[in-house]
This record gives structure tokens, sequence and C-alpha cells, in this order.
């Protein structure tokens, strides 16, 4: 669960901004941190909605060395935070061979933290995980391409 930040909560009080509108930013904040990221070649976004208290997307990031980290991700506001209701990061080689997917599919309940998990270097190594969203997925990313230097 993410706490809205304060400024935010202050800007759209003060506006009347609905819950959509909340979402809307929320997104248009993760496409701008996806666009400006520095191993970021290029972005597609596949479909990206809001409505309902939802928010919801999908994004294609090509990343510099050639690999590819797709990004799905929903998001449902509460009172005063936005709850990921299930996500996965998933990143892969520019031949297609995974590299590693976060997710929160609900299956591997014999894991600790179930729902969350990691696929490591095959869809068949599964460990378990934090919960996580796009920015600590961008971190994370950022990190093994650093180590891998």
């Amino acid at each position: 669960m993410r706490r809205l930040p304060p400024a935010w909560k202050a800007s759209f009080r003060a506006s009347g901004c609905c819950v959509d509108e909340i979402l809307a930013a929320w997104h248009d904040k993760v496409t701008a941190h996806l666009i400006a990221w520095p191993l970021s070649r290029h972005i597609a976004i596949d479909y990206a909605e809001t409505g309902g208290a939802v928010a919801q997307y999908r994004i294609r990031v090509s990343l510099l060395d050639g690999s590819l980290l797709q990004c799905v991700e929903r998001v449902r506001a509460g009172a005063g935070h936005l709850e990921t209701e299930k996500y996965s990061f998933h990143w892969q080689t520019p031949d297609g061979t995974l590299i590693c997917r976060w997710d929160n599919a609900p299956h591997h309940r014999e894991l600790p933290g179930f729902p969350h998990h990691l696929h490591e270097g095959d869809e068949n190594i599964v460990l378990s995980h934090a919960p996580l969203d796009v920015f600590t997925a961008m971190s994370l990313v950022e990190t093994r391409l650093i180590q891998k230097k």
C-alpha cells in the first residue's frame, strides 16, 4: 500500500479532485518516470485505463542493452492510499529469454509471502519476494544491470 504524498493530497483536496483524477496523475507519474529513466530507449503503451477508482496499464520498455521490461500494474484508490491489486514486471533478453519476472499471480501458495514471488531465469525457478511496484522494479533492474558490468 502506498500513501499519497502530502502535496498530492492537499492539492487534490483544494481542487475538489476526484479519485479517478488522482489515479490519472499516478499513471502520468509512472509514464514520465519510464520515459525519463536513463536505461530506457523506447516505451510503448499497450493500454492505460482509469475509471471506477481503478487504474491499470501495460507498458513495454525497450532498454539500452536491448532487453525488454514489460510492466503491468492495476491500482485501486483507497482512503488516502493507493493499493496495488495486480502486478507483473517481466524482464527478458532481446531473444525473449526470461531474465526474471516479479508478480503476484495467485499460484505458488507454498511460498512465504504468497502471492508475491519472483521467477528467476526460468519459469520453474520460483522464489518468494516482497511486494513491489514499478518504481522498485526499475531500481532492481538498474542494480542488476550495473552489477553485470
